[in-house]
């Protein structure tokens, strides 16, 4: 920067002999100033300075925002630092431009390009978590311990209530709506089997798994991309520490010990939802009891425990997969969270889809 400059910004036309008109800028340029305005005439402007000139970034922001369509602008005269500055803001503004008037092609190419390098950072982490893991078998692994105490509580014991209260109500609305179909054809006691069934083999583990999207996937998210920001992971690196393995494998495997018994709780309390409903209806207590035991088989309750752990973990994973590529800022840390509940529940869906197809074909 120059020496100081004396008086207020400052800026005064004139028009030369051959047709330019001719800025002269003097003074003191800072944000808190009022700025001056000038009115030229013609398609041709030189801007020079007069003594010694004092600026900030108000003074490239005024040339530009003056001078942006004149078709021919001299600025050699000016300090070589004033010229590279507006020379920046006018490459951003057609960066902006283009980008806004990019066709459909190029933008599903930027889209297809931006969620290949999103797949690479997710194999990436999904290495970096098996690795963890591998590790944690053979004694290795640098865990924190203390963490997985403590998700032990959050993911699982701490969730009881939402769990109870949800699958209470899914048992329950699964029976009324059984109630009036079966009661055409007068096979109301089968309202039982309907209920256990579907809440063993699937609802059970489905809503746990959502749950824990809701619950611990954002927590996760948050946790770990605030730690991004605090640059927190970047210390335990510089330790020689892996943050995958000291962070993110003790969450996974909480959550993943965790869904399977929270899967078996919703399935018995949405198994008396559906109970309350039916006996207030047609069925006593015996008939809805003898006619759910009967219903529920090992196998249907392998079925529902096997997507009970691969739900625990896909929703535990994405959260910490999630906050683990945060964007350093608070606005980052929040896109991880509602991506990370996203990315869950996405998977979620999708596992379930495949496990139905899979289990079809072995008859289970």
């Amino acid at each position: 920067m120059s020496d100081v400059a004396t008086g207020l910004s400052s800026a005064r036309t004139e028009v030369l002999a051959d047709g330019t008109a001719l800025v002269t800028l003097g003074g003191a340029w800072n944000l808190d100033s009022a700025l001056p305005s000038v009115v030229v005439r013609g398609d041709r402007v030189k801007v020079v300075a007069e003594g010694r000139l004092e600026f900030d970034s108000s003074l490239p922001a005024w040339l530009y925002a003056n001078f942006k369509n004149v078709r021919q602008l001299d600025l050699s005269a000016l300090p070589v630092r004033l010229q590279s500055l507006v020379q920046m803001a006018e490459k951003a503004s057609t960066a902006d431009a283009h980008a806004g008037d990019a066709g459909l092609l190029e933008q599903f190419g930027t889209w297809g390009v931006e969620s290949s390098a999103s797949w690479g950072r997710a194999f990436e982490h999904i290495g970096h978590t098996s690795v963890g893991f591998l590790r944690m078998l053979v004694g290795r692994a640098k865990v924190n311990w203390t963490d997985f105490r403590l998700e032990l509580q959050t993911s699982g014991v701490d969730a009881l209530p939402i769990v109870a209260l949800l699958g209470f109500l899914t048992g329950l609305i699964m029976a009324y709506v059984g109630l009036i179909q079966l009661r055409l054809v007068g096979a109301t006691v089968y309202v039982a089997n309907l209920v256990s069934l579907a809440m063993t083999r699937e609802m059970g583990a489905l809503m746990t798994g959502i749950i824990a999207c809701g619950r611990t996937s954002t927590a996760y998210a948050s946790q770990l991309g605030s730690m991004n920001v605090s640059q927190e992971t970047d210390a335990l690196r510089a330790l020689g520490i892996n943050p995958v393995e000291y962070l993110a494998v003790p969450r996974i495997l909480a959550v993943t010990l965790m869904i399977p018994l929270l899967a078996v709780f919703a399935t018995f309390i949405g198994v008396f939802g559906g109970m309350v409903v039916a006996c207030a209806g047609d069925l006593s207590v015996e008939q809805y009891l003898t006619q759910a035991v009967r219903a529920i088989s090992f196998k249907s309750f392998l079925v529902g425990f096997i997507k009970s752990i691969a739900f625990g973990f896909i929703a535990a994973w994405a959260g910490c997969y999630r906050g683990s590529v945060a964007r350093r800022s608070a606005l980052g840390v929040g896109e991880a969270a509602t991506s990370a509940a996203v990315l869950g529940i996405t998977f979620i869906v999708i596992s379930d889809a495949l496990f139905a197809v899979i289990f079809n074909l072995f008859d289970l």
